[in-house]
């Protein structure tokens, strides 16, 4: 074994280095991805307390943001289609195995159609000789698909009908799922939230909104804490808070209108303190925070000189008067997909760089949906040894960079051996 030839000394100095918390800290800090995070707290109890301590996943999420690894488009050039998933390249060898999990191909003959995708679980409309709804969670092992029930139709008076309708999803201790309904009836309008709950749809609320505003479907609604945030009208956005059970109305920015389509998004605040709204006229990007009760500008991204570039090193792309944004919800991040000639841009916000990711196959314009990393890792139960350290014995292989390890000593765990960064002998 390649360990045999390592001197006794560098084993003590390497045996050194692990059972210093600080280091120990620092050198999981850089592990890469949450995959890899899990399977090196696996090694023995003391690094899956360092793994786990919310102090630390913070600075892990700051320092590795969620991961796109692609996106779900609902381009359906035929109605039997199940949603297309597009993979985000280059992707790590280590994520390839999990990004092959993430299609639909199993579920063709259900007819698949996207509701809703958020960490690592894709909420589907599955259609048989009845619809019924499931959720797909692709990133976990034997995760497969979880029927559920279909969603509630609320029994309308005469004269009235569905405005939109939409599903949410909210990210807690679990995912949990809420249903918007929005009816109309001679220009007044009643929004009706279900929450999933045990397995089945309640109604969490009923409100009468009057003639106030027309709610819009398009930009997607999103929830953001206990509120859902849904555009009205050409400039403003209804606010319904699901703790007091009250509804507000927030003026967008000056200058800002939502448009026909494309034009606004709503976006969530990663830490649900608030909400992104992105705005896109021309050529010209701007992103808004709105927190504390006022908008503030937190970026402006002129697109024209990279478009102009795109157009130039692809001939695909068709000259488009301007670019629109996708419909999507996502937690803000570093990433925005947009519309043009044709295409399905993929706009870097952090490095200013503006790519296209997919063609369509028909004139018909879908919804993305992009499709990120599990966010927080789940750890698994481990029953270890009772041990202070780590046991470092020869037969040991543990590694960091590729979360590959053989833990002959720590409850039998075994993991494929590939290329290592470092070996504890």
């Amino acid at each position: 074994m390649e360990g045999d030839s390592q001197t006794p000394r560098a084993a003590v100095i390497v045996s050194k280095v692990l059972e210093d918390d600080d280091l120990l800290v620092e050198i999981l800090l850089h592990v890469g991805f949450p995959t890899t995070l899990v399977r090196a707290a696996l090694v023995c109890k003391r690094w899956l307390g360092h793994a786990s301590e919310p102090a630390f996943l913070r600075r892990f999420r700051k320092l590795h943001p969620p991961r796109l690894l692609g996106f779900y488009i609902d381009d359906r050039y035929c109605d039997s289609a199940p949603p297309t998933f597009v993979r985000m390249l280059p992707q790590p060898a280590e994520l390839s195995a999990i990004v092959r999990r993430t299609n639909f191909s199993a579920y063709r003959r259900l007819s698949p159609g996207m509701l809703d995708c958020r960490n690592g679980s894709v909420f589907t409309t599955l259609y048989t000789d009845k619809s019924a709804l499931g959720v797909h969670r692709p990133l976990c092992h034997g995760g497969g698909l979880t029927i559920v029930p279909s969603l509630p139709r609320p029994l309308l008076p005469l004269g009235s009908s569905c405005t939109f309708r939409q599903v949410l999803s909210k990210q807690g201790d679990g995912l949990s799922y809420y249903y918007l309904y929005v009816e109309s009836s001679n220009q007044e309008y009643r929004m009706h939230v279900y929450m999933m709950q045990d397995g089945s749809w309640r109604r969490h609320h009923l409100l009468d909104i009057g003639q106030l505003l027309r709610p819009r479907s398009k930009p997607k609604a999103v929830l953001v804490g206990n509120k859902i945030y849904m555009a009205a009208g050409p400039t403003n956005i209804v606010v319904l808070d699901l703790k007091t059970l009250s509804f507000s109305t927030v003026q967008l920015p000056q200058g800002v209108e939502h448009g026909s389509r494309g034009t606004t998004m709503l976006s969530r605040a990663g830490d649900a303190s608030g909400v992104y709204l992105i705005h896109v006229k021309e050529f010209q990007l701007r992103i808004w925070l709105r927190k504390e009760d006022n908008w503030l500008l937190v970026d402006s991204i002129c697109l024209h000189e990279m478009c102009a570039n795109l157009r130039k090193s692809d001939s695909t792309i068709k000259n488009g008067h301007n670019v629109l944004l996708m419909d999507q919800v996502v937690d803000y991040g570093d990433f925005v997909f947009l519309q043009m000639g044709g295409c399905v841009l993929h706009l870097d916000v952090r490095c200013r760089t503006l790519r296209k990711v997919y063609e369509y196959r028909s004139t018909h314009l879908g919804d993305i949906h992009p499709f990120t990393m599990i966010w927080p890792p789940a750890f698994p139960t481990v029953k270890y040894e009772s041990c202070k350290n780590c046991n470092l014995k020869k037969k040991d292989t543990r590694k960091l960079m590729d979360c590959t390890y053989v833990v002959n000593d720590m409850g039998g765990i075994n993991y494929l051996v590939s290329s290592a960064c470092f070996k504890v002998l």
